[in-house]
């Protein structure tokens, strides 16, 4: 005789509690067991719950590489501000070697780290670093390299990444759209020619920016892509041709409160400041620019070349962070609207002697959508 099964199915309430204390990881396989299971994940209870857990809030994260391999770590984004100087733990979540991915990076874009070529074979590379996955993209048919970016559609939900192919006789812009069953290329019509992208892109509301080289070197634009229309323009007018000309180097593209903002910087060994220089798109359609310059006190006793910028956060804090393991590993929160800074060491990123590139990323976060 066979015996009674009397258990009772787990309530979905109590099953979506249970998930939302769940590793990235667990979730991420919880969602590939079957169709119901990936279609609680996309309800707005889950969603709910999701959204309360410490890791959708905003970190710092940091990409740790050498000649072998890439480490990504990831810390608290809003330091203790009642302390001068805090310590803060950071997290690891994965390594990946080199030789896989590539030695650059890209984003994070909507929770997604991009590599626009795996190794030798310029195959790019979409990575989740909460979850270690990784994805290899279809790659355009060139007999010249191509150089790609990846945007988000806020609206459409989905990603694209849009690869630009130049050659001798000119520029071809091309879109491929992820998570579809049709991954072909679709040319993008563009009628100015350019150089592929020179800075990584930013994608800010649905629109990929990024600075390319128009006529070799001779002058330098922003490029606008829509995501979701998938037309290609250029901010054009003299306002944004004085914005980079007249910026310090090095340049970076940045979300100023949800708006374009274009960041430089140079540092001053001798007295030991920084200066930004800080240009705000304040109409896209105008092409109006607002510019500010902060000067930055700062005494680190280490080489001007060790910092860059890391981003702005949301509440308009400019993170500056060291580019190498250095002992001790500090970051620094400026905030310009109340002229105050403030310093955070982070011991997991610290070495007396490996000197590895280090990459920081403002704003990164779970997100639900690419688990």
């Amino acid at each position: 005789m066979e015996r009674e099964d009397n258990s009772d199915p787990i309530p979905i309430d109590i099953l979506l509690e249970i998930l939302s204390r769940s590793s990235t990881k667990s979730i991420a396989r919880f969602g590939l067991a079957s169709k119901f299971c990936a279609s609680l994940l996309r309800g707005p209870d889950f969603t709910e719950l999701f959204l309360t857990r410490p890791s959708t809030r905003p970190r710092l994260l940091f990409a740790v590489g050498n000649s072998d391999e890439w480490r990504f770590y990831s810390s608290p984004q809003n330091p203790d501000e009642d302390h001068s100087l805090e310590v803060v733990s950071a997290d690891f979540h994965m390594q990946l070697p080199k030789d896989m991915v590539g030695k650059e990076i890209f984003g994070p874009v909507s929770g997604l780290l991009y590599f626009p070529n795996m190794g030798t074979d310029t195959v790019p590379v979409i990575c989740n670093p909460m979850t270690g996955l990784l994805k290899r993209l279809t790659q355009i048919t060139s007999k010249y390299n191509p150089t790609s970016l990846l945007g988000y559609d806020l609206i459409g939900k989905q990603y694209k990444v849009l690869s630009i192919i130049y050659s001798p006789y000119g520029s071809e812009e091309h879109v491929s759209t992820l998570g579809t069953r049709d991954v072909s290329w679709r040319k993008v019509r563009c009628h100015v020619n350019h150089d592929p992208p020179i800075k990584e892109g930013i994608c800010i509301n649905g629109v990929l920016y990024y600075i390319v080289d128009v006529y070799r070197n001779k002058l330098l634009k922003i490029g606008c892509f829509d995501v979701r229309s998938e037309k290609l323009r250029f901010l054009h007018k003299d306002s944004t041709t004085m914005s980079l000309s007249s910026c310090l180097s090095p340049i970076k593209l940045i979300n100023y409160k949800g708006k374009l903002g274009v960041i430089s910087w140079s540092w001053n060994c001798y007295r030991d400041v920084i200066k930004f220089c800080l240009w705000i798109l304040e109409d896209d359609q105008k092409q109006e620019w607002l510019k500010r310059e902060y000067t930055l006190p700062v005494y680190t006793g280490v080489k001007n070349n060790a910092y860059v910028v890391a981003g702005v956060t949301a509440t308009g804090e400019i993170i500056v962070s060291m580019n190498k393991k250095f002992k001790p590993f500090l970051v620094y929160y400026f905030n310009p609207e109340r002229n105050t800074l403030k310093k955070v060491r982070i011991p997991g990123l610290e070495a007396s002697e490996d000197y590895s590139r280090v990459q920081a990323f403002v704003d990164y976060a779970e997100d639900l959508k690419c688990i």
